[in-house]
């Protein structure tokens, strides 16, 4: 385990308590009326404090796990992200205590502006959040398209390292639901509300997702080579000569005098056509060719 790990398992902390916190208070009714209680309002903002505190975890998580990666001007971008996150996130998690003009709350710290002026505040975040997932999710693609891989496993790494997009759609999704708030009001006003407080308790939750899938998609690798170990037959192959051989496809990059030259399923190097490589590589096969084709030729004994 790295930094990265320890900071997840934090913000996977955050996370159960902000949801235990919401817990009881929609356990007593979400209404305009009990939000200014003596308990739902200190669990209520506390709540949104956990899941603040764990979005800024989380990110800051996922951003290690890229700076490990990452070189040149990818890194102060990077860097810059996770500090405008954090910084938005502590920001938020000040502001939140400030009262409402008009409601009367012995929890709340400075002083009051007017309700719309908090659900602003949560829409504005949510779309510098937005931002920033965005880039997070589009900066593996770049990264690890360079990389001498076959396209297939470029492809699996980046949508494995791009699912951050799935929070900056929750915290799209947040954004346009802060706005419907500031439409209504009455009891619809407290049930948009309601429907807010599940989208601001999603986008940590599809945070911590994103940054434990390139984990997974290790741990789903370490497992298929466990089973292979274990059952021969999942990866071997049996040659045209009868011949039980290994068949770890993505590592094999040449074939000598004794391989299946003949089999039509023989297993091709990956070189990029026209460079010395694989020019190299088709010199050294012909030649191969060539040699087996003479000693074919030659009588034995």
């Amino acid at each position: 385990m790295w930094w990265d790990d320890y900071l997840l398992i934090i913000g996977w902390m955050f996370l159960m308590i902000g949801v235990s916190l919401q817990t009881v208070v929609f356990g007593s009714g979400y209404l305009v009326t009990t939000l200014s209680g003596p308990i739902i309002t200190p669990a209520n903002l506390a709540s949104d404090n956990a899941m603040k505190l764990s979005l800024a975890f989380s990110k800051t998580s996922f951003a290690l796990t890229l700076l490990r990666f990452t070189t040149g001007w990818l890194r102060p971008v990077i860097i810059l992200i996770t500090c405008m996150t954090d910084i938005m996130c502590l920001v938020h998690t000040i502001l939140v205590w400030r009262p409402t003009c008009g409601a009367e709350s012995a929890f709340s710290l400075g002083s009051c502006w007017s309700i719309n002026s908090g659900i602003w505040m949560n829409m504005i975040g949510s779309i510098v959040s937005a931002v920033t997932d965005f880039g997070l999710a589009l900066i593996p693609i770049y990264s690890v398209w360079d990389l001498q891989m076959v396209k297939r496993e470029k492809a699996g790494v980046a949508i494995a390292m791009s699912i951050g997009v799935l929070a900056g759609i929750v915290a799209v999704l947040k954004a346009v639901e802060a706005l419907e708030v500031t439409r209504v009001v009455g009891t619809e006003f407290s049930r948009r509300l309601a429907v807010l407080s599940i989208w601001i308790h999603a986008e940590p939750n599809a945070t911590i997702v994103a940054a434990s899938i390139p984990v997974l998609r290790v741990l789903i690798r370490d497992v298929a080579k466990s089973f292979a170990s274990y059952h021969p037959s999942a990866a071997h192959y049996v040659k045209s000569d009868g011949v039980f051989q290994s068949a770890n496809l993505s590592n094999v990059r040449a074939t000598s005098i004794n391989s299946d030259l003949d089999s039509e399923t023989v297993i091709l190097p990956i070189f990029k056509p026209g460079t010395e490589a694989d020019d190299r590589y088709r010199a050294e096969g012909q030649e191969a060719v060539e040699l087996r084709k003479l000693h074919a030729h030659v009588p034995s004994g």
